[in-house]
């Protein structure tokens, strides 16, 4: 590894995730924040994005790390393999150490990482989603806290309660928003193109998406109900795209709505297909009762794609109401109904300037490059502060 000038802050980007948006995050977020620091980064073998870290070169150390609880427990006894990542982090000398999301090694690296280095922790969920508030992931962001000297969250609405909760400086206590996944931009293929997907091509322009995993706070049984009281005659096809498992009541009303207007895609998506079906929305649908933030908004915004979003958490602050979407109470079916069927009915001229306020605040407000200029920023004066 080469040396640095004195200058501009080192900073150890530390992404061990193997994919999902978290590993995505990591890898835009330390290709850009190289044009104002010195980095260095340690990934996972086995992350969808590996080929993405090769630009850092020697700079860059791939380990392997785990993909059950079961291999979770037996990686921890590797001594050779944290050894290699001590010895990698010593000869970089950080000034700061950064993890872009949470990991189950972070307690151990904790230990053996050099002690002058500024921590910093990327938290994607600052408060857990209905449903996946247990023991297990209390014990996870708890032992993630242990050390940490600053904190970046992705929304501004949850952070006075974080820094309340968590008793923090709120210099300590940054906020970056998510970017665009511009590797999926590069993605995008006419649906006629995509293997599974053809079928869609006909509707592309017109359908309705909500894509992403099935998940409780996701709300697909409130956009379910929205959907299915609107006249046949006046929706537009609505798409729902992603791996998990419908409850007995969404998939009754599935087939109830058997007249050709849903589509349901239940299985894990490729980036090509996420993108793809993106990219020939009308609209992308977030019914969400939970959210810290969402990366199909800005996905979808850097495509001219608006979004219908409830009001939870920080999706108020991804869409402009009225402008680059719809926003409607969360779970509140009326309501999501009546954002369903102006979208559908909506006029080419109202849609196209809402699809070109999109792309403008996509680009003017989700560049990784202004984003890494934020982060790099609270990096220096994060240092600078517990040096004083």
């Amino acid at each position: 590894m080469s040396e640095s000038g004195p200058s501009r802050l080192r900073v150890l980007v530390i992404s061990l995730g193997r994919r999902g948006g978290v590993t995505r995050y990591g890898q835009l977020m330390a290709e850009e924040l190289a044009r104002f620091c010195e980095v260095a980064a340690i990934s996972s073998s086995t992350a969808e994005n590996r080929q993405r870290w090769m630009s850092l070169g020697d700079r860059h150390l791939e380990v392997e790390t785990f993909s059950s609880v079961a291999t979770m427990f037996a990686s921890v006894l590797a001594v050779k393999r944290f050894a290699r990542i001590r010895q990698f982090a010593v000869r970089f000398r950080p000034d700061v150490v950064y993890y872009p999301g949470g990991h189950a090694w972070k307690p151990i690296l904790d230990l053996l990482l050099p002690r002058s280095a500024r921590v910093v922790l990327t938290v994607h969920d600052p408060q857990p989603h209905p449903g996946e508030d247990n023991a297990a992931t209390r014990l996870f962001a708890w032992s993630n806290r242990w050390r940490v000297d600053g904190y970046v969250l992705l929304n501004e609405s949850q952070r006075q309660g974080f820094i309340a909760r968590h008793r923090l400086d709120p210099a300590r206590v940054a906020m970056v928003p998510l970017g665009v996944f511009d590797d999926l931009v590069h993605a995008v293929r006419p649906l006629a193109e995509v293997a599974g997907l053809e079928h869609l091509d006909a509707s592309a322009g017109h359908y309705l998406l909500f894509v992403g995993r099935i998940q409780r706070y996701k709300g697909v049984g409130t956009l379910l109900e929205a959907y299915a009281s609107i006249a046949p005659g006046i929706r537009a096809p609505l798409v729902i795209a992603g791996a998990g498992s419908f409850t007995a009541d969404e998939k009754r009303r599935i087939a109830e709505l058997g007249d050709g207007s849903l589509t349901v895609v239940n299985r894990w998506l490729s980036d090509t297909e996420i993108a793809s079906l993106v990219a020939a929305a009308r609209f992308v649908v977030l019914p969400y009762t939970s959210a810290t933030q969402s990366g199909v908004i800005p996905l979808a915004s850097a495509f001219g794609v608006p979004a219908i979003a409830s009001d939870a958490g920080g999706l108020v602050e991804q869409v402009v109401d009225g402008k680059t979407g719809l926003l409607c109470m969360a779970g509140d079916v009326a309501s999501l109904a009546a954002a369903l069927e102006r979208a559908s009915a909506m006029k080419e001229s109202e849609r196209a300037a809402m699809s070109e306020a999109c792309r403008e605040h996509a680009h003017t407000e989700w560049d990784w490059t202004s984003l890494a200029a934020r982060l790099g920023a609270f990096f220096a004066s994060l240092r600078a502060g517990l040096r004083a």
